[in-house]
């Protein structure tokens, strides 16, 4: 059973999307809606840094975003002064300005809307994709790009052609816009982290727990209320220990996760699973995946990520820690690719990284 939970009567407002009884993600529901990811501004362009192909681009309140050369539009660079319809394609992370890009896209829960793109494209993780591709040049609109996610398959085609409008509708009212408004200036305030959790689900909540039945009715769920959603299943236990540096598993392993600048490296380790030796390194290998794919998508990692699962005594085996893995991460929101083992043995992936990752991840257990 998969199910939201909602806790707004607290000093932090949060959600929680539970899986059989397992945190999967936690957001905070107090977000920077100017410098989030999918907020659309109109900036003005400041300082160039040829040395490293990008500008600086002053937005609201002073703040300064970073807008690679190759995210930029037209055969002419900006230049400094000039307005520039940008939007937030990564947060500020750290002392990292906000990741900007002049390719707009205007997501939904059937489509995203390129309005300065062409082509039509389908979700790769579409049952059918080619189906879906010839859907999307069908209902394409004229002088913009269009890809179907995957939601569009199960979807009526008059309430995917009706997201189309309305996208198109929106792209109408935000150019009008930024030819009127003074730069810098926010057009387009990001969608909220609830909006984000239901928009990208491929299943919806089958029902939602909050202490607030007003804060729960704007979902279009079953609600069922309790003054303590997240005590009544444990979600500050269970977060806390998933953003531990090294997390145990029911067999005894236990898997070590360490952030470095260019990449995450994770270590699975059999530790005191004391089940016998038999099929031991297989075993934990297979408990280990399943909790990664968990982790990965809680802490919303993203990057290059190299993972050292137990060695494996033949390749029979290390596909099907593969294919296990692979198979935990089709619930995953974000884009996430597997690469397959390296001549080390050592798993390579990369997960697209939209949003800041959760705080945490650096303190270890005391009896460690």
């Amino acid at each position: 059973m998969t199910e939201l939970l909602l806790r707004t009567r607290d000093a932090k407002p949060a959600a929680a999307l539970m899986k059989e009884g397992r945190l999967v993600e936690y957001w905070d529901l107090e977000y920077d809606a100017g410098l989030s990811s999918g907020a659309i501004l109109l900036g003005k362009a400041g300082r160039t840094m040829k040395g490293i192909g990008a500008l600086f681009v002053t937005l609201p309140g002073g703040k300064e975003g970073f807008l690679p050369f190759n995210e930029t539009r037209g055969e002419r660079l900006p230049q400094a002064g000039d307005p520039l319809l940008v939007q937030v394609k990564k947060p500020p992370i750290a002392a990292k300005s906000a990741y900007l890009t002049m390719d707009v896209a205007l997501p939904g829960r059937y489509c995203v809307l390129l309005p300065l793109g062409d082509g039509a494209h389908a979700s790769a993780r579409a049952r059918d994709h080619i189906a879906l591709k010839n859907l999307a040049k069908k209902l394409r609109p004229d002088g913009m790009g269009l890809v179907l996610r995957k939601n569009a398959e199960d979807a009526a085609r008059e309430d995917v052609e009706a997201e189309i409008a309305s996208g198109a509708a929106l792209w109408a009212e935000l150019s009008t816009a930024a030819k009127r408004r003074s730069a810098p200036a926010l057009l387009l305030e990001a969608p909220g982290p609830l909006e984000k959790i239901l928009r990208d689900l491929a299943d919806m909540p089958e029902r939602v727990l909050a202490d607030d039945e007003k804060a729960a009715a704007p979902l279009g769920l079953p609600v069922r209320l309790h003054e303590d959603p997240f005590g009544l299943n444990s979600v500050g236990q269970q977060l806390e220990q998933a953003l531990r540096r090294r997390v145990h598993l029911p067999s005894g392993g236990n898997v070590v996760l360490d952030q470095c600048e260019a990449a995450l490296l994770i270590d699975v380790n059999s530790a005191n699973d004391t089940r016998g030796e038999g099929g031991a390194a297989l075993r934990v290998n297979l408990e280990a995946a399943d909790e990664i794919a968990r982790l990965l998508r809680l802490r919303r990692a993203g990057g290059i990520i190299l993972i050292d699962f137990i060695d494996m005594r033949d390749d029979a085996q290390r596909q099907r820690v593969l294919g296990a893995f692979r198979a935990a991460l089709r619930d995953d929101r974000a884009l996430t690719e597997v690469l397959g083992f390296t001549r080390l043995g050592l798993l390579e992936m990369t997960r697209k990284r939209a949003d800041s990752p959760l705080a945490g991840g650096a303190q270890e257990d005391t009896d460690a």
